[in-house]
């Protein structure tokens, strides 16, 4: 059958997202980074974390200016993005809700090696 449980049944999608993509909606992220409910940071730390393993070769290149400013446009407002959130994500490391402060370990392990 088609229609959108066939399109969007769980599965992965073969198209990886763009880093243009993933800058549209990391305002959306860094509202849910701040908000005071645990089930919303921790939505926004497997998205960061995510956003790291994707693009790490790329981010970490950028963060040794192994990149030419025309290489690095969408990566650079990215990486900048990123590397904003390092205070409140080692701010949520105390979190009383242990699946955010697990998530909020591993991103902030990898945000300092940026």
């Amino acid at each position: 059958s088609s229609g959108i449980n066939a399109e969007y049944g769980g599965e992965k999608s073969s198209q990886p997202v763009s880093m243009g993509a993933c800058q549209e909606f990391m305002p959306v992220v860094i509202r849910f980074l701040h908000s005071d409910k645990g089930e919303h940071n921790h939505i926004a730390l497997v998205m960061v974390l995510s956003l790291l393993e994707r693009f790490w070769d790329q981010l970490a290149a950028m963060s040794q200016n192994l990149l030419t400013s025309c290489q690095s446009g969408n990566l650079e407002s990215l990486y900048m993005i990123l590397v904003t959130t390092v205070e409140r994500v080692r701010v949520l490391q105390t979190s009383p809700h242990e699946a955010v402060q697990k998530e909020a370990e591993a991103v902030y392990s990898m945000l300092q090696k940026l």
